[in-house]
């Protein structure tokens, strides 16, 4: 339901009781009354441009005492609140000037004196048609722009979502694709080295066929949290590659580096004891890495992505191959 106020500023008592009982009879919910320009001011408030108008609907005498409707008008046009809010001018004056200054000055009607109850009111009932297509207009706007909001937000939820593994929390394959790719190119540009870590969990089926799935699933969570909690440089990128294998990305860092942190990451995860009774290896979750690092000096291809992958992926083969809950190394150049 669209609500019409409207102000009349006039200093004549007479003529505002009058008009006051012609709107009545018309769709207004509310009536305002000011007598001079300092009351219209402070009533709407003009000093604050972020409100919304307190008026849908200004009848303003064009002569008050000692002050013109005139200047009332441009000064009210000249908030940006009010652009849209329509002014019929009241006027006892037959002059052509008084009327073009009057709607110079952002009137957009006038009524003369003295005034005729049918003219008013179909004047007026035009000007609140018209404000309440224009409310109406506003108010889907705001709805429109409310749901394009919405539609960002859920939007960018979504992507968010494309580009996190559902179990673990942390990066997906997707992610990782896109995070390895843009770091080889920085590295590229700053000239300096690129570490790649991959982790596979040590003996994970016989951990599934001995505790069930859903404790496999709270397994895979915890070497998450893990990785999350090594990864402390905000350029350090996580990421689950798929099943019980997982990646880190470590940019500025050089095989001394990358070797400290595989290994903090695996004696970590040992700390955590995720009993593992069936494994060969320890009476707890154990994982093997595979690391890799290079100087990127070529341009940055789909082959030399995978080389580099490939490359970290034998050395994690070779810690597996050699007994397991270890961190074996590759130089890629």
């Amino acid at each position: 339901m669209i609500k019409i106020k409207i102000l009349i500023v006039d200093d004549d008592q007479d003529m505002r009781m009058l008009l006051k009982t012609y709107l009545e009879k018309l769709e207004v919910d509310e009536i305002h009354f000011t007598a001079t320009a300092a009351e219209t001011y402070d009533f709407l408030n003009l000093s604050d441009l972020k409100t919304e108008p307190k008026v849908d609907l200004i009848i303003l005498d064009i002569i008050l005492e000692a002050e013109n409707g005139i200047e009332i008008c441009k000064k009210i046009k000249q908030s940006p609140v009010y652009q849209e809010v329509q002014i019929i001018m009241i006027t006892a004056q037959q002059e052509a000037g008084f009327l073009r200054e009057a709607f110079a000055a952002g009137a957009m009607d006038y009524i003369k004196k003295p005034i005729k109850k049918i003219e008013f009111m179909a004047r007026v009932n035009s000007a609140i048609k018209l404000r309440k297509e224009i409310k109406s207009r506003i108010a889907r706007e705001k709805e429109l722009l409310a749901l394009s909001e919405k539609l960002k937000n859920v939007n960018k939820k979504l992507e968010k979502m494309a580009l996190v593994d559902g179990l673990t929390g942390i990066s997906n394959r997707r992610l990782f694709d896109k995070t390895l790719k843009k770091e080889l190119k920085r590295a590229r540009r700053k000239e300096t080295e690129l570490a790649l870590i991959m982790l596979d969990i040590d003996h994970f089926k016989q951990y599934n066929d001995t505790y069930g799935h859903q404790e496999g699933d709270e397994c895979l969570k915890e070497i998450a949290s893990v990785l999350e909690a090594n990864s402390k440089r905000a350029s350090d990128f996580a990421a689950r590659y798929g099943g019980e294998e997982f990646a880190v990305i470590l940019p500025d860092t050089a095989k001394g580096g990358a070797l400290k942190i595989a290994e903090d990451i695996r004696k970590d995860i040992m700390a955590l004891k995720l009993e593992h009774k069936n494994s060969p290896i320890a009476e707890y979750v154990t994982v093997s890495l595979g690391v890799s690092s290079l100087q990127v000096k070529t341009e940055v291809s789909q082959k030399l992505i995978k080389s580099f992958i490939d490359k970290a992926d034998q050395a994690l083969y070779q810690a597996k191959e050699t007994g397991r809950n270890k961190t074996v190394y590759y130089d890629f150049n």
